[in-house]
């Protein structure tokens, strides 16, 4: 169930990091892929989230939870694992260790989406997505959090740069690639959010495409098989690469890939490139009033949010 405030804190100012923490650290964060769940090839999925603060006071960070699936309404609730109402305090110069963070989530036994983290003042986080068997041994590999993304929520009316780039993909008897997105629409905005995903193969033929709608106002997180798109079928390649293209709407979207090994699963995890440019706006730690801080603000605790 979603968890729904019964304050929903009015809309703050955006606040600049100063030059030394725009290049490479924010106080909004979106891990693109968070999971406790079972996986093929007889896998066992979770996922750890470590926090660093490097300031000399406490941090507060907040966690909200963004369940897979396409077109749902009740998808957002404050992570519980590891946290007091959704947010966890950081000791000045410490770290925090949510292990397998969505464990134990009220009503949720198996569970595959995002996360979204933010904190009253700018903070470091990586995460780790591994299989684990029942001897206690794991694989896995580190899903770094995205502090810059596509948005086009600054009113820019023409879409064709608002796309994201994928390389490395490989889709054959060995490997198989998963692809996987967090689309947010524009809260207020009463169109829908289209992005386009398109695979080609190394050169440059179409192998599949397929097209996520998200509705006014709402997230959507989707994970994905390169051979569930259309037109993909059987496909097999060596290497290829995939586009993430918003084309209709306003919003914000990360994108990426996991390209596993079968017979090991090892896996490489690797987050969408996007040029900068007017339609496809870089946060670069100067976060634009993206959607995702609305998320934060409207289902957290709310204080540790500027």
């Amino acid at each position: 169930m979603r968890i729904i405030r019964t304050s929903i804190i009015a809309m703050i100012t955006v606040w600049a990091c100063t030059s030394a923490y725009a290049a490479h650290y924010s106080d909004l964060y979106v891990i693109p892929v968070v999971s406790h769940t079972a996986g093929q090839y007889g896998t066992n999925w979770m996922s750890d989230v470590a926090i660093q603060n490097f300031a000399a006071a406490p941090l507060t960070v907040q966690l909200i939870f963004i369940a897979s699936g396409e077109g749902r309404l009740d998808n957002v609730t404050p992570v519980i694992t590891g946290t007091v109402n959704g947010s966890v305090t950081v000791p000045a110069g410490g770290s925090v260790l949510l292990k397998d963070v969505l464990a134990g989530m009220p009503g949720i036994d198996s569970a595959i989406g995002s996360l979204i983290l933010g904190g009253d003042r700018p903070f470091a986080v990586t995460s780790r997505a591994y299989s684990m068997t029942p001897d206690g041994n794991t694989i896995g590999q580190t899903v770094p959090p995205s502090a810059n993304f596509l948005n086009v929520t600054e009113g820019s009316t023409d879409l064709s740069t608002a796309v994201a780039y994928i390389p490395g993909l490989i889709q054959n008897d060995r490997f198989r690639t998963n692809l996987g997105l967090v689309v947010a629409n524009a809260t207020g905005f009463n169109s829908v959010l289209n992005v386009t995903v398109t695979v080609r193969n190394a050169a440059g033929t179409t192998v599949g495409t397929r097209q996520i709608t998200v509705g006014p106002g709402a997230v959507t997180h989707l994970q994905f098989p390169v051979r569930s798109l259309n037109g993909a079928g059987t496909a097999s390649f060596d290497i290829g690469s995939a586009e993430f293209r918003i084309t209709q709407g306003s919003g914000s979207v990360v994108s990426y890939a996991s390209v596993i090994d079968n017979q090991t699963a090892d896996a490489v995890f690797i987050t969408g490139n996007f040029p900068d440019n007017g339609t496809s706006a870089l946060s670069k730690g100067m976060f634009p009033q993206s959607p995702f801080r609305d998320l934060l603000q409207r289902y957290g605790v709310g204080a540790s949010i500027r």
